[in-house]
């Protein structure tokens, strides 16, 4: 309950929230999380640096998944997000090497350690999408409505609607067909 109960203080939240006990929320000043309805939140959702994450009705975010935003993720309708994924529009701390030696050099908790540091690009999840377990999703990434991620899969770029995504970096591997097609093939008796 205290864990719904944090939720409900720092985000807006739709009806029918279901937040499991491994669920986390933490959120900076000036940004926001936004949760539809009929959703089940077991991951924790991080927004920093005035970011922005929003996410659709009847979609799950499965255990020991992390969402972090420095600049914006939105997450459609229907989307399945399974255990141990990483969806991070951001770097988490500067890619040169000179200033990764002033990071260190700093201390371990100094402020060139906060996201704002870093690179960031928004992400965008469109509805109906299945993440499997593991995999990552990287800044600036869109990934299309319909569209499956495989389990492991390190997505480093735009994924299109309706497409099986795999591998590190994912590639497209298949297409999926439309629903209507399945349904037409289904009513003249192929299965």
């Amino acid at each position: 309950m205290y864990k719904k109960y944090l939720f409900m203080k720092y985000a807006e939240c739709g009806e029918n929230l279901s937040i499991g006990q491994g669920a986390n929320i933490s959120i900076e000043k000036e940004s926001s999380i936004k949760i539809g309805n009929n959703c089940d939140i077991l991951g924790m959702l991080i927004a920093k640096c005035g970011s922005k994450i929003t996410i659709g009705n009847y979609t799950t975010i499965r255990g020991n998944s992390v969402i972090g935003s420095a600049e914006g993720i939105t997450i459609g309708n229907h989307v399945i997000i399974s255990n141990n994924v990483h969806i991070y529009d951001n770097n988490n701390h500067p890619t040169p090497p000179h200033e990764r030696l002033r990071l260190c050099e700093s201390g371990f908790y100094s402020d060139l350690w906060h996201w704002k540091h870093s690179e960031s690009a928004a992400i965008n999840i469109e509805d109906n999408v299945w993440i499997g377990e593991r995999a990552t999703i990287l800044k600036g990434v869109s990934i299309g409505h319909g569209s499956i991620i495989a389990c492991d899969s390190v997505v480093t770029k735009a994924i299109p609607p309706n497409s099986i995504a795999a591998g590190n970096p994912a590639k497209v591997v298949k297409k999926i067909d439309s629903e209507n097609k399945k349904n037409n093939e289904n009513e003249r008796g192929f299965y």
